[in-house]
């Protein structure tokens, strides 16, 4: 599988998994269900850059390895931001 396909198979997977709970969370009426299904949803695009990271890695890729490094960094910071406050 390609980096495009692979990165593809993740980000369906992680929304389908988001879905799936917070149907579940709907139907037994959990709010702490739904909020994990929701969380499932806002981590779809990280999980999306680190499969996209690792790809390029193997093929050697190195600038776009660089540009993933970069959005990963900007993202971990802004989580830890976010975090903090």
């Amino acid at each position: 599988m390609n980096d495009s396909g692979s990165t593809a198979f993740v980000l369906r997977l992680c929304v389908c998994i988001g879905i799936a709970v917070i149907v579940i969370g709907l139907l037994t009426d959990s709010t702490d269900i739904l909020w994990f299904g929701i969380l499932a949803l806002i981590c779809a695009p990280f999980l999306g850059i680190l499969t996209t990271f690792v790809s390029l890695i193997s093929e050697k890729d190195w600038y776009w390895v660089k540009v993933a490094a970069v959005l990963i960094v900007v993202m971990a910071i802004g989580i830890t931001i976010s975090i903090i406050q």
